[in-house]
């Protein structure tokens, strides 16, 4: 029954198709499905069939519902249905599902059709897939988004470089709107910076590969001139015309700014400003050059600043730093614009002397250069004094090359510091100094292993009874074939390569060994000093170490006496302090030596935990000559006493001395007017047979 029903209802339907439109049904690009009065599907033609995937069969006698995605809620389709009633027509975008499930935009329009006595005989809907229409509108949209809010400024120009569109980061870099910059060419934005070659050669670029990339200086609405990194790239329609110029840009200002501060950095100072080693050895040799062809001479100045490793380590880095600041300063001050001031590091510096007519002139500025580091420096409240040593080396006299007068300078100032400060050319001599620094080195190193090092005794005597109070252990090199090397030449070079370390055990266990031996003797032996290097204080274990070595080696603590040098305490206070009350605490006496020589800080002396103060040998040898050292040595001697302390002057030489020392109320005298240094044999002779315990 239904069958009847449907086929009648088909075959009156067909009837009614507008039939001589039938070519346009089928090669519509536009989906076209027509229904019945009741809204069931008679037709659709090919374009339907591909944008749905269902195929006639499938769909006639259906109503469109079959097409329903669920985007759209009741009220929608209510809406539409309510317009096609009113109106008779209906469009709009709708969502709808193809038969494999996939939801697709569309844009339908449904129109009723009516005969001519208006009744309603089908509904056609036309329609058409939107998804890329979609696509390409949501890419534009992007590509606008993208334009629109790049952090590159872009500018569009057509074919003959008007600019026709520029985004929101060219009017940030540039100043310029888009009503302002738009009919104008990019020279809009010329710098001058580039010359008129600049844009040729970059037109033949962009002419010959269609692109070009660099750095380049334009200027701003403000007038501001500034780096950008610009690419052009050329656009082409289908036929390979040129159509438009794009250029892209970003500003690299701050890129060169860290550019700059890099290439700052790699040839200058961060803390003084001054050129570096490395921008240094450029001038230098640029100034060679220049020295060489006009026949003239130039002069290297190597500084070392004397004293102010005790500023740094007393008052801090930040106060150390401020006075090399101002250190820089003067010697800029003095060199002006004839010379060039340079700091290699630390407290060392370069000046380097141009267009100079005779060595003297170099000398006359060394002294000035000394002249004004002795002044006082005032760094926070701080009044400070430093010295300076200066290495002085002449080109081309001492070198032809900036590596080669750096070395030689080098070399003059290290000597200038054994000299106590001032200025030292360089000369042959130097050289044979460094060599022989250099053998003595390496030589110390096996001087132990080869039983080099002795160990002589200097007496200490009581000054009222010359009664032995105790000796100082002083070590000699005896070299097979260098012969005996002073002390004054080997313990510096001991303590600059670390092999004061091993030198300083060796002596306590030598020492030791010693004091065991007379003991065995049944010698009665006093105390035997014992000096400590500052170099031995930065270990950290350094009184338990010695404390070990006396205690394995069986001796008393009570026997040894460690003498450290006024300037190794004072220089690190409070480093220091720890490790002597650590010495205190296993048993030894603690003497200070050479007391006076340097700048004493009185207020510290208090915190000592010291046995003996022994005063500097160059207020001894003054005492008859000088009055402010007698004032001195009478003043230490009276201050020692206050403190419980005993005081030993060492150095005595002079009868004279000795009795002036003995008028002073001094404890303890040591030097040559008493004995020199002598064996452990003379000793014994002369010292250790009955004495009695004083």
């Amino acid at each position: 029954m239904y069958r009847n029903i449907d086929t009648l209802w088909s075959k009156h339907a067909s009837e009614h198709l507008v039939l001589p439109y039938a070519h346009i049904f089928h090669d519509s690009r536009e989906a076209i499905m027509v229904t019945d009065p009741y809204a069931r599907i008679v037709n659709v033609n090919p374009a339907f069939i591909a944008i749905t995937g269902y195929s006639e069969s499938e769909v006639i006698g259906q109503k469109p519902s079959i097409l329903k995605s669920d985007c759209q809620g009741s009220d929608f389709y209510v809406k539409m249905w309510a317009a096609i009633h009113k109106d008779g027509k209906w469009h709009g975008e709708i969502w709808n599902r193809r038969k494999n499930g996939d939801i697709y935009p569309e844009w339908l329009s449904i129109h009723s059709v009516k005969d001519e006595n208006g009744v309603l005989i089908n509904y056609v809907g036309m329609f058409s897939d939107m998804t890329h229409r979609k696509e390409t509108i949501s890419k534009l949209r992007l590509h606008a988004q993208v334009f629109s809010n790049a952090s590159e400024g872009i500018m569009i120009t057509d074919k003959q470089l008007q600019i026709l569109s520029v985004n929101q980061a060219f009017t940030k870099m540039t100043g310029y709107t888009e009503e302002e910059a738009c009919g104008h060419t990019p020279r809009l934005l010329h710098s001058g910076r580039q010359n008129q070659i600049f844009y040729i050669k970059m037109w033949e670029r962009v002419h010959a590969t269609g692109f070009w990339q660099g750095e380049i200086w334009n200027k701003r609405k403000n007038g501001e001139i500034y780096p950008e990194w610009l690419s052009i790239t050329t656009l082409r329609d289908e036929m390979g015309n040129i159509t438009n110029y794009l250029g892209m840009f970003t500003d690299i200002t701050e890129r060169k700014q860290s550019e700059d501060h890099l290439k700052y950095l790699a040839h200058f100072d961060k803390l003084t400003g001054l050129p570096n080693r490395a921008l240094l050895g450029e001038l230098v040799n640029e100034a060679i050059e220049r020295t060489g062809k006009a026949n003239g001479i130039l002069a290297v100045f190597f500084i070392d600043l004397d004293r102010f490793k005790m500023v740094n380590d007393s008052l801090g880095h930040n106060i150390g730093d401020k006075l090399l600041q101002q250190v820089a300063e003067r010697m800029r001050t003095v060199v002006g614009k004839i010379g060039i001031v340079s700091r290699l590091g630390g407290d060392e510096f370069i000046i380097v002397l141009q267009e100079l007519q005779e060595q003297e002139e170099a000398k006359r500025i060394a002294k000035q250069v000394i002249a004004s580091i002795k002044k006082p420096f005032w760094v926070e409240d701080n009044e400070l004094y430093i010295n300076a040593s200066i290495g002085i080396c002449i080109y081309p006299m001492h070198g032809g090359d900036f590596e080669t007068l750096l070395k030689h300078s080098d070399l003059a100032m290290y000597q200038a510091k054994i000299q106590n400060g001032g200025c030292q050319f360089f000369n042959d001599s130097i050289i044979r100094t460094f060599l022989r620094k250099l053998d003595l080195e390496n030589e110390l190193r096996w001087a132990i292993s080869r039983n080099q090092l002795t160990l002589l005794y200097q007496p200490q005597v009581n000054i009222k009874t010359g009664h032995l109070n105790g000796m100082e252990a002083l070590i000699r090199w005896n070299h097979p074939t260098l012969g005996p090397v002073s002390p004054v030449e080997f313990i510096p070079i001991a303590e600059e390569t670390g092999i004061i370390m091993d030198i300083g055990k060796w002596v306590l266990i030598e020492v030791c060994k010693q004091l065991n031996r007379w003991l065995s003797a049944s010698l009665v032996v006093p105390t035997i000093a014992v000096n400590l290097s500052a170099r031995q204080f930065l270990a950290r274990d350094l009184a338990s170490s010695i404390s070990d070595i006396v205690g394995e080696n069986c001796c008393d603590p009570q026997h040894i006496v460690i003498e450290i040098t006024e300037s190794s305490s004072m220089n690190d206070i409070e480093s220091v302090l720890p490790i002597l009350h650590e010495f205190k605490a296993f048993g030894f006496q603690i003497a200070i030596d050479d007391f006076g020589k340097g700048y004493s800080a009185l207020g510290y002396m208090k915190q000592f935990p010291i046995d003996i103060l022994k005063i500097d040998k160059s207020f001894v040898q003054e005492l008859t000559s000088d009055s402010k050292s007698a004032v001195i040595t009478k003043a230490i001697i009276d201050m020692s006493h206050g403190m419980d302390l005993r005081v030993i002057a060492e150095g005595v030489e002079t009868q004279e001395q000795l009795d002036r020392l003995r008028m002073m109320n001094c404890d303890i005298i040591q030097g040559y007017v008493i004995d020199p240094p002598m064996s452990t044999e003379q000793l014994e002779i002369r010292y250790l047979k009955g004495v009695r315990s004083t």
